[in-house]
């Protein structure tokens, strides 16, 4: 029990409380895939290429931008404020679809440097 209260105390720790079986299934998948896109920045270069790397991680990009569309609409429909993640969060002019995918692929560019093939970890 200390270790897990050491834990929480961490910056980088999120304590989350998980009241379905269906969200303890994406914190699990989540954190997994934490420690996994971790070793894969870490080991650009040394370890894998960055083409193995990034068609990854723009899948797994993908992926939760449809989990936060779904989620989106679960909290419509429950009457649940619902606040998407800000790398997800589409602009209030202009289109929000493009707007959200230009966002995600700042992220992309700032981690892994763009179409210049240079990668920063």
């Amino acid at each position: 029990m200390e270790r897990k209260v050491t834990l929480a105390k961490e910056n980088d720790t999120w304590v989350v409380r998980a009241r379905t079986p269906d969200s303890r299934m994406v914190l699990r998948i989540a954190r997994d895939a934490d420690r996994g896109i971790r070793i894969l920045r870490g080991g650009i270069v040394l370890r894998f290429s960055e083409q193995e790397v990034l068609p990854l991680l723009k899948e797994y990009y993908e992926a939760v931008k449809k989990l936060n569309e779904a989620a989106e609409k679960i909290c419509q429909k429950a009457g649940v404020p619902y606040t998407p993640p800000r790398e997800l969060r589409p602009e209030k002019y202009g289109d929000p679809q493009a707007e959200a995918d230009a966002k995600v692929e700042k992220v992309m560019d700032v981690a892994y440097g763009g179409d210049d093939g240079d990668v920063r970890v």
